[in-house]
């Protein structure tokens, strides 16, 4: 089981975030999220998986968030894209 693009999630600030963009990057899936209520309010986080159970930690490293940033454009580029030729 994985986190995919459009799932909403509830965070451990009790907010909902939908799964706005997902990318791999260094054998680790990272998510963009919005806030559901609030879409100023933005997340980078990783997911992470240990059998059933899936984690979610929130990144706040500067450096990896600018790496991730073109990542998860070019992803949710890519699904817009496909969902244009549905």
């Amino acid at each position: 089981m994985t986190i995919e693009v459009k799932d909403i999630i509830t965070l451990n600030d009790d907010k909902k975030y939908v799964v706005c963009s997902r990318t791999d990057y260094q054998d680790n899936y990272y998510l963009y999220l919005i806030d559901i209520n609030d879409n100023t309010n933005v997340k980078f986080a990783m997911e992470k998986v240990q059998g059933e159970r899936i984690t979610i930690i929130e990144i706040e490293n500067e450096e990896l968030i600018q790496t991730l940033i073109p990542l998860l454009f070019n992803e949710a580029k890519d699904t817009l894209r496909e969902l244009e030729e549905q």
